[in-house]
């Protein structure tokens, strides 16, 4: 009896497991970005753009983009893309040269196809960073060593010019 309500168990189980992801197809979900989800680039993206899973209803689907002060940095302009004959691409237009640091892109979806037409909304969210050239980190990292030469050169040669001043002043007896 026990071993029947374990097989069963396990029944319910497996088929719930396979029922899921027909369920998540009925909803679009992010498949592929522009910049990647946790990328790292060097050049402030002009756009950002998310590819889905399904065809969005433009009227309810949504991309923004903040900076890590909570700042919105995207231009307004977001919509479905026009060079995307699927209808699955949203894209929204940043404001020029945005400065190092964490953007985080806040999407909303509502799925337009034949078959689903229940108006769920799905979000979410992805991050991408803008990190300084290479170029620029090395020229701080000697700019702060010549910083330091500098400062320390400075003092040796207070202490030397201090000592060669008081044997100069010095009388001999």
């Amino acid at each position: 009896m026990i071993r029947q309500k374990w097989v069963l168990a396990l029944w319910v189980a497996l088929l719930l497991a396979a029922w899921r992801p027909w369920a998540v197809k009925a909803h679009a979900v992010p498949v592929q970005s522009t910049p990647a989800d946790g990328a790292v680039i060097t050049a402030s993206p002009n756009q950002v753009a998310i590819t889905f899973s399904n065809v969005l209803n433009p009227a309810g689907s949504q991309l923004v983009v903040y900076d890590r002060r909570g700042q919105k940095v995207d231009i307004g302009d977001c919509g479905v893309a026009s060079v995307d004959p699927t209808r699955k691409t949203l894209v929204t237009t940043l404001e020029p040269d945005l400065p190092p640091g964490k953007y985080n892109i806040y999407w909303t979806t509502v799925t337009d196809t034949e078959d689903v037409h229940d108006g769920h909304v799905v979000n979410g969210e992805l991050t991408f960073y803008i990190a300084e050239p290479p170029w620029l980190t090395f020229l701080k990292g000697v700019g702060i060593a010549l910083g330091v030469a500098a400062a320390l050169g400075g003092w040796v040669g207070f202490f030397t010019t201090s000592r060669q001043l008081k044997r100069l002043v010095t009388v001999p007896k």
